[in-house]
């Protein structure tokens, strides 16, 4: 057989082509076909044919060949309804629903048009007399269409369900190379795609203070391949980066992935600027804490460690993500209402009167007031570690006298860890305990000063609080 019945060989201008199988045990079928098709060019791609003289042959060039656009089928060829059968095996056995399948037929009678069109997945039914040049050429370009528009269909999918996979993965992970992540979603969408992608570093832009303005969320496009925007990575740093497809998108290519870049950018942005305020927040509630122990002759690192174990402990009770970080900031404000008790009970070494003991108590309530000023949940969750700090299991705490499950379990667990941490440090009226008699102390207050479920949790993880300390095994 010549060659030029098997496959055509024009190439389009970019060496791309629309594949098309012709599949008809009559010869002259292939060359009309392929005489037709050689002057076929449709949106700057030509046609590549390949040509099958059975259903046999027609299903290894099907294995062999990806991407074929469109089959022309002949129904009758080495049995009477040979094309039929490869109809039902592209469709069933391969799963392809995105190559157009022509029926054609020189014995309509045999493959009557309606029940075919019923029964089997085909996209059009020709009668070989009716197909002149003209028809032939008006059907392929029309199913060449088709099948242009369901694999952009399929191709938007993929890349909305990735769009969706990598902003999830960026909403509800705490990731810290978000540049890595980046690449990792666009090479996810070059594969998609089938092109490659350059992602390219420009330079870092620097800013003296805090500036808004920075472009941080402005994509700039050019020629549909290249994209340029800025990826924020400290308050006051960003790096450009220039990211070049192989080769142009498609407009429907182009809006996905550029509101997908978008949505990565303003949620990086955003983390940054949630961190930066964060971390300030933790600075100056730190300092705040701090001075309020100075003036009690304590340590600042009292209030760290309180905000570390607290942290550590409150996640052990399945809290997470955003709330874990307020937790640590909240509990190390316990004391921050000792502010308005004077010095001489402060810092006095012996043990407090009754009446000097009443004004001590005061702290828990003065805390409160001072930090339920402010309507935000962090500041919320901190009034209310002030308050019921010192509240008991047994209902002998202060300044409610509250007991059991009516101690909020924020206050119940900054509870035990202010006294575990307290007993190991100086105080003006005692020395800092062993650690063989404050961990005696702990047990032997579970279930009368500390909640016994707390307690279990706090042992269950005491190794991990040892190694805060700094402890030797």
């Amino acid at each position: 057989m010549p060659s030029f019945l098997k496959k055509s060989s024009s190439k389009g201008g970019n060496g791309e082509f629309w594949k098309i199988l012709v599949v008809d045990d009559e010869p002259d079928v292939h060359a009309i076909t392929s005489v037709v098709a050689r002057d076929i060019e449709f949106e700057g791609k030509k046609v590549k044919l390949y040509s099958a003289f059975s259903s046999e042959e027609a299903r290894r060039i099907l294995q062999e060949v990806p991407d074929i656009a469109l089959a022309i089928i002949d129904v009758v060829m080495e049995k009477d309804m040979a094309g039929l059968e490869l109809v039902r095996y592209i469709r069933e056995e391969l799963k392809n629903p995105y190559i157009r399948l022509v029926i054609r037929t020189g014995q309509p009678g045999s493959a009557p048009p309606r029940e075919i069109v019923l029964k089997y997945d085909i996209n059009d039914y020709r009668e070989k007399a009716e197909l002149s040049s003209n028809g032939l050429f008006t059907m392929i370009i029309a199913r060449l269409r088709e099948y242009r528009d369901i694999v952009e269909l399929e191709t938007q999918k993929r890349l909305l369900e990735r769009s969706s996979f990598y902003s999830s993965v960026v909403l509800n992970s705490d990731i810290q190379d978000f540049e890595e992540t980046l690449t990792e979603a666009l090479d996810s969408f070059s594969n998609i795609l089938g092109l490659t992608v350059k992602v390219e570093k420009l330079g870092e832009i620097k800013e003296d203070k805090f500036n808004e303005s920075l472009p941080s969320v402005n994509l700039s496009w050019r020629e549909d391949k290249s994209v340029e925007f800025s990826l924020r990575e400290e308050i006051n740093l960003s790096e450009r980066i220039k990211v070049e497809f192989s080769k142009p998108l498609t407009l429907h290519q182009l809006e996905i992935i550029s509101i997908f870049l978008e949505r990565y950018l303003v949620t990086v942005n955003n983390y940054v600027l949630s961190k930066d305020l964060i971390e300030t927040l933790y600075k100056v509630i730190y300092i705040i804490s701090e001075v309020t122990e100075t003036r009690s002759l304590e340590t600042g690192e009292h209030v760290r460690r309180v905000g570390r174990l607290a942290k550590l402990l409150a996640s052990k009770f399945g809290y997470e993500g955003e709330f874990l970080e307020f937790f640590e900031i909240a509990a190390m404000l316990h004391d921050v209402g000792k502010i308005g008790i004077p010095d001489a009970i402060l810092n006095k070494p012996g043990k407090l009167s009754d009446e000097e003991f009443k004004i001590m108590k005061r702290h828990t309530t003065i805390g409160y007031e001072i930090l339920s000023t402010v309507d935000h949940p962090l500041f919320k969750l901190a009034a209310n570690i002030a308050l019921y700090h010192h509240e008991n299991w047994d209902g002998t705490g202060y300044p409610k006298g509250l007991k059991e499950e009516q101690i909020p379990l924020e206050g119940r667990i900054v509870s035990i860890i202010d006294v575990y941490d307290a007993l190991f440090s100086d105080r003006v009226y005692r020395p800092a305990w062993s650690e063989d008699n404050v961990i005696r102390y702990i047990k032997e207050n579970c279930g009368k000063k500390f909640d016994p479920r707390v307690c279990e949790v706090f042992f269950e993880n005491y190794e991990e609080i040892r190694i805060i300390y700094g402890f030797k095994k």
